[in-house]
């Protein structure tokens, strides 16, 4: 089946999701590996800084050179750490949230392990057991001793505990957003069919004006017609010839006026054609969201219907148009005839509304070899567009017109590629200079 320019789009725009999601997933992997770096990096310093702390804690205290360096270490870290004695008693803390001369040494001291610790005493406690759970206390040794003096627990600094959340963070932002473009093209498309949908319906009763109006056109002629040979044959009085009360009133009118047969059987048939016409277009749309009936026709027929019609019809729009046709040798297409002649018309209509008084219109069936392709050309001499308008052109509810819903492309657009597994396109538009419309099908 060929690829039609709408599925086209539809396959451009999943390929574009599907980027943007792998774009996203990639962003999101090569972010949280290097989250995953420098939070290794940062355990690693914590370490490293615990281990610092564990060696240099007690010779700090009687090392002038040392002293120095352990505060300029440890007073600018952020790294929670809590160091205690052998029985578990914590005398220095940092960073744990609780102040550090909460509670005098002497206290802690005097304080037994194995009885119930003070209030802020508990607190410290309670960390030491949520940094022990997250890493190895480690021991503090005297130089030249063999046997641990304390411990010295350590937590995790604020830059891990940050950068554990935000892998979390991007994937709510990706969710939200997901969820965010969802609803938007949700509520765009749901807007869309809407307008679509109502749309047709006006569009329905658009196609049916034109051939009803014309239909009470040629009823109000032929009112007009027998009033006026009635007013005649009404002032030719006694030069009448008598007529049986039989054959009725109507009769005599018709035997003594001008109101021939023929003419009667000419209204007669126009009336009889719109009605039919008025089948048609409800077939038409009965067709439009099924799967129409294809058959392998020629289109020459099809499009010389549609110009026929319209022709009769230039007159009765006060429009001096020649309409040109130009019909090669086509091989037959795969098409439906009802369908395809109301893009045709669609077209046709447009190049009549835009030609304005006076004007050509040429439409041309050729087989375009190199494409292996059946082309309708419709071309016009009116107003033309712009290439804004041009691109416009077959979106749904766009229209340059001061009048209409801009839905007949939009249709065309949907049974040729759709339907057809054709293409509708402008080939060329030019403000002032006019319009090519060109619709092809595949042999």
């Amino acid at each position: 089946m060929p690829v039609s320019r709408s599925n086209l789009s539809t396959l451009l725009r999943a390929y574009l999701f599907l980027g943007s999601f792998l774009l996203v997933a990639a962003a999101f992997v090569y972010s949280y590996s290097w989250v995953r770096k420098v939070n290794q990096e940062s355990q690693a310093v914590s370490q490293l800084l615990a281990r610092f702390v564990a060696a240099s804690a007690l010779e700090a205290t009687t090392n002038p050179e040392l002293k120095e360096i352990f505060e300029e270490v440890i007073k600018p870290s952020d790294l929670p750490l809590i160091l205690t004695d052998r029985a578990g008693r914590p005398f220095v803390w940092r960073n744990i949230g609780v102040d550090p001369t909460a509670v005098d040494v002497e206290t802690i001291s005097q304080w037994n392990p194995s009885e119930e610790a003070p209030p802020v005493l508990r607190r410290v406690l309670d960390r030491i057991t949520e940094f022990d759970a997250i890493h190895e206390p480690i021991p503090i040794f005297l130089q030249g001793h063999q046997r641990e003096f304390g411990y010295v627990h350590y937590g995790e600094r604020s830059l891990a505990r940050e950068l554990r959340y935000i892998p979390l963070a991007q994937l709510g932002v990706i969710a939200v957003f997901i969820a965010l473009g969802y609803l938007g093209y949700r509520s765009i498309k749901t807007s869309e069919q809407r307008a679509i949908w109502i749309g047709l319906v006006r569009e329905t009763a658009h196609q049916l004006g034109s051939p009803i109006s014309s239909l009470l056109g040629w009823v109000e002629l032929l009112r007009e017609k027998l009033s006026q040979a009635q007013e005649e044959s009404a002032s030719a009085g006694a030069e009448r010839p008598a007529v049986s009360e039989e054959d009725g009133e109507e009769s005599a009118v018709l035997a003594d006026t001008g109101l021939c047969a023929a003419y009667l059987t000419e209204v007669l048939n126009e009336m009889e054609d719109d009605a039919e016409r008025l089948g048609k277009v409800a077939k038409r749309f009965g067709q439009i969201g099924s799967i129409p009936r294809l058959s392998t026709v020629d289109v020459v027929p099809i499009v010389s219907s549609a110009v026929r019609y319209f022709r009769r019809r230039l007159p009765h729009l006060k429009k001096d148009i020649e309409v040109q046709e130009m019909y090669a040798l086509a091989p037959p297409v795969n098409v439906n005839e009802e369908l395809i002649e109301w893009v045709v018309e669609n077209i046709l209509k447009n190049a009549i509304d835009a030609t304005g008084s006076h004007g050509t219109i040429k439409v041309e069936v050729l087989h375009r070899h190199e494409t292996e392709c059946v082309e309708v050309r419709i071309a016009d001499e009116g107003r033309g567009m712009t290439a804004a308008e041009a691109k416009q052109a077959f979106s749904p509810g766009y229209t340059t017109k001061g009048r209409g819903w801009g839905l007949g492309l939009t249709l065309a657009k949907r049974i040729v590629e759709d339907y057809h597994g054709g293409n509708i396109w402008i080939e060329r538009s030019r403000p002032g200079k006019g319009t090519t419309f060109v619709v092809a099908f595949p042999v």
